[in-house]
């Protein structure tokens, strides 16, 4: 009889108590940064000037890289070069030329790089902006990047990067 009290006494106790845990629900979207970065029209703006900047550098190095062609045609001419010594300046020059333009090349990548961290650093701090907007008004808890590695799914209700991506342009345009 003891023990059937202390039964009903143990489970009396678990039914007044109720769980300990609930389980918590989090807010949860993702949005592709990468999509909204490049389809923003500050993103397309930033495309465009790194295109044009692209395009005159390309053309410059072109016009060198021809120039190098030409004195190469030179010199698998034998007839074209007069002495031996010509030929060896001018063999000496194309060997100097194309270690410029690989050089021209580097350096035209890195400033490219540059100017494209330049032209996405006030971007990407605008979106920040509005991310933080977004999840403080929608009370998200979590927003993850579908860009970046480890999404792997997400129902399409959980996708707001066409909210955010709405959301950016209209930041930028205030700006």
């Amino acid at each position: 009889m003891r023990q059937a009290n202390l039964v009903a006494a143990l489970l009396m106790a678990l039914l007044l108590v109720g769980p300990v845990a609930h389980a918590v629900e989090a807010k949860i979207a993702v949005i592709d940064v990468e999509y909204v970065v490049l389809k923003s029209k500050k993103g397309q703006a930033a495309k465009k000037k790194l295109k044009a900047l692209y395009e005159k550098k390309q053309k410059e190095l072109d016009a060198k890289q021809n120039t190098l062609l030409e004195l190469k045609e030179k010199l698998e001419n034998p007839s074209s070069v007069e002495t031996a010594e010509s030929r060896r300046k001018s063999l000496m020059e194309y060997q100097q030329g194309v270690m410029k333009l690989q050089e021209d090349f580097v350096e035209n990548q890195q400033a490219l790089g540059k100017k494209e961290m330049d032209l996405m650093k006030p971007i990407l701090e605008t979106l920040e902006k509005v991310l933080n907007d977004f999840a403080a008004s929608g009370d998200y808890d979590l927003i993850m990047n579908r860009s970046q590695q480890g999404v792997i799914f997400a129902k399409p209700s959980f996708d707001v990067t066409e909210r955010i991506l709405k959301a950016l342009d209209e930041a930028g345009a205030k700006k």
